[in-house]
């Protein structure tokens, strides 16, 4: 499952009066800001169909209690090696866990886990690291008497190479700076750049453009995402940007969604030209108002012609007349 909502984390902290042998750990969550990152002493994962859903606990008496029958994280889940693969990391450490709401609404689902190499010699990273949860595999859980506290071993699915190329846990400030250098490095177009707005959430780039200054091309949009792939703390990346190329393409799929597949379609500029013959006035000033939703569509010149009436021309509307005389002089 991608859960493609609202992202966020749950640092895990050590109990109360616990050493706590990280630095700056949990890291600082200011209030009101977003993501609502949150600091707990275990998160719940609960298997279903969907994923691992998660729960976060806040404070240790709330372990006591019954739990549904949970996996539950600590920072004393320990993370070894897969049986096939003795040369990866024998040794990590839980940090943390990244969670996402699978839409905008609905239960919140693990994605990533936010560990830290104990003991992997020269080249291992040194920063908590965060690796998605499919590449994780439960190998020994160990109930501790009634309470439903539990020690979890996790077998990483990694190698020590791979492991090294995951990304480095940052605060989403410092990583929004890394993606503007990226981005000022790797897009040759000023005015295209200036039209990329990248905005970061749990690691996650959400890419933007302005309605009214979409990217002209995709290959601008692939350029921009290849690089940022390298940026670092970057977990993933979330292209919400609008492109003039596939304007054409997507009012014609809005057109034929509503039965007016055969409408003619060219874009020029942003702008919409319908062109082919309609059944009446009604469908015409129809299929103008299809185009107009379409998202990034700043207007539509409607050259569509009535064909069930050929004597009766059919009305403009004053933005249609305007929009026609942009066309021809661009």
């Amino acid at each position: 499952m991608v859960a493609t909502g609202p992202a966020r984390y749950f640092f895990l902290r050590r109990i109360r009066g616990a050493h706590e042998e990280v630095s700056h750990w949990p890291p600082e969550i200011k209030p009101l800001q977003l993501p609502d990152n949150q600091v707990a002493v275990a998160v719940l994962l609960y298997p279903e169909e969907d994923g691992w859903r998660a729960e976060m606990v806040k404070d240790e008496a709330a372990l006591n209690g019954d739990l549904g029958g949970a996996f539950v994280l600590t920072r004393d889940t320990t993370i070894g090696a897969t049986p096939d693969d003795r040369r990866v990391v024998a040794d990590l450490a839980l940090m943390g866990v990244r969670v996402a709401l699978e839409g905008e609404k609905g239960p919140e689902y693990a994605t990533h886990l936010v560990v830290r190499v104990l003991d992997g010699g020269a080249g291992a990273p040194k920063r908590p690291v965060v690796v998605p949860i499919e590449r994780l595999m439960l190998g020994q859980y160990v109930e501790r008497g009634k309470r439903s506290v539990a020690t979890v071993q996790l077998n990483l699915q990694l190698t020590g190479a791979e492991l090294a190329q995951m990304p480095a846990y940052m605060p989403d400030a410092l990583i929004e700076r890394y993606v503007h250098q990226t981005l000022d490095e790797a897009v040759p177009s000023q005015r295209a750049r200036h039209e990329i707005k990248p905005e970061v959430q749990a690691g996650r780039v959400n890419l933007y453009t302005d309605n009214r200054f979409p990217l002209e091309l995709v290959t601008t949009g692939d350029i921009a995402k290849a690089a940022i792939e390298h940026a670092p703390g970057v977990v993933e990346i979330s292209d919400h940007m609008i492109y003039t190329e596939l304007l054409q393409q997507q009012v014609s799929e809005a057109l034929a969604a509503k039965g007016l597949g055969d409408v003619g379609v060219l874009s020029e500029h942003g702008l919409i030209v319908l062109s082919g013959g309609v059944k009446d006035n009604a469908t015409r000033h129809q299929a103008r108002d299809i185009a107009l939703k379409v998202t990034g569509v700043k207007g539509v010149v409607n050259d569509l012609e009535i064909q069930a009436s050929p004597n009766v021309p059919p009305t403009e509307e004053p933005e249609e007349v305007e929009m026609r005389s942009q066309v021809r002089s661009s």
